[in-house]
């Protein structure tokens, strides 16, 4: 299960620090305009679902068996349960992973009447419970190594696994393009198609209005064990605030890497800023000021424009910004552009995100 936020973000860290992965700027598969890490690969009449191995470098196309009725779906990443959600077939999914982490109201109802099983996460599943629960197809994540073994042992009991890398797509609209994936896995994709696309047309026209307008300098994130990560210029952040009017302070150019700086370093940057997104999880200024009471000499805190990802937070530390998000960069995007250029969308309410008071 990829834990949101506080875990996503830990993961993001680690692609983008260990020099391995995420820095690497993917082509888009065959067939895709956005996402880099699956394609469709179309020949004459037929039309087969292309992956990247979740082994070695992540650099072998696997074909998925896509021609079954997969009617009984685990789901180990909430952000896969948002696709299936958002195709009308909630009723397929039999089983997730960390069940205080999902946002969906559907299947917090199934959680609680039983209809839904946990099964646990990948270092400790409940395999019984997943065995008796008879699921056509779970749905995960790859990384590479040993957080691999619960894969191949599920493997072993005959059930079909699928891992996907929607999370390591830098672009929005890369993460929106596996609605196309899941719409050809469950047989919906001129659904799919048109979610996509009407979706995408509503991104780039957003993106449109902010072309001319003066570019705001956004700082992102908050300290975490006394270092400051900010995400490079190819990263998914900083794509969405570039896209919405804004510049990341300390962001690196042509990288996706996430670049760490001292809390000093942070401090010399964030006298040019106009806002501050995303810090961490903090939900209120009295809160962000008792972590570093230096934080009062950032102008977005003397000006209250300090805004944060959190609104759709869950109690057990789930956020829907992760989880439904990746259906609704449009709307991610019309949040950002409203925070940083509020003459642009007057009285917008922002869904995603909290203004810190």
């Amino acid at each position: 299960m990829k834990f949101f936020s506080l875990a996503t973000a830990l993961l993001v860290i680690l692609y983008s620090c260990d020099g391995v992965s995420s820095n690497v700027l993917y082509e888009t598969g065959p067939g895709c305009e956005y996402a880099s890490f699956f394609g469709l690969k179309t020949e004459g009449e037929n039309s087969d679902i292309i992956i990247k191995s979740s082994e070695g470098k992540m650099s072998q196309w696997i074909t998925l068996p896509h021609n079954k009725d997969y009617q009984r779906i685990v789901c180990m990443s909430t952000s896969h349960i948002s696709y299936i959600e958002s195709l009308g077939e909630s009723k397929r999914i039999i089983g997730v992973s960390g069940g205080q982490y999902v946002s969906s109201e559907y299947i917090q109802s199934g959680l609680s009447s039983g209809r839904i099983a946990d099964i646990g996460y990948e270092g400790s599943l409940n395999y019984e419970l997943l065995i008796s629960i008879q699921p056509d197809l779970v749905l995960t994540y790859g990384i590479d190594g040993e957080d691999n073994q619960y894969i191949e042992k599920i493997k072993q009991f005959g059930i079909n696994v699928i891992s996907l890398g929607d999370y390591l797509e830098n672009h929005p609209l890369g993460k929106l393009e596996y609605i196309k994936l899941f719409g050809k896995l469950l047989n919906k994709s001129e659904v799919a198609d048109s979610i996509y696309n009407e979706t995408k047309d509503r991104y780039i026209k957003l993106k449109e209005i902010v072309k001319d307008i003066r570019i705001s300098n956004v700082l992102i994130n908050a300290p975490w064990k006394e270092v400051w990560y900010i995400p490079g210029k190819k990263s998914y952040m900083n794509i969405l605030i570039e896209d919405a009017g804004g510049k990341t302070l300390g962001s690196s150019d042509g990288s996706s890497y996430t670049k760490p700086y001292s809390i000093e370093e942070i401090f010399i940057l964030s006298a040019k800023a106009d806002v501050w997104i995303n810090p961490n999880s903090i939900s209120s200024m009295l809160e962000l000021l008792s972590t570093n009471s230096l934080f009062s000499d950032i102008p977005p805190v003397r000006h209250k424009k300090v805004y944060n990802n959190i609104k759709l937070s869950t109690p057990g530390g789930g956020s829907q910004f992760w989880e439904r998000g990746v259906v609704e960069p449009d709307i991610i995007l019309k949040d950002l552009i409203s925070i940083f250029h509020p003459e642009l969308l007057s009285n917008y309410q922002q869904k995603y995100y909290l203004h810190l008071d």
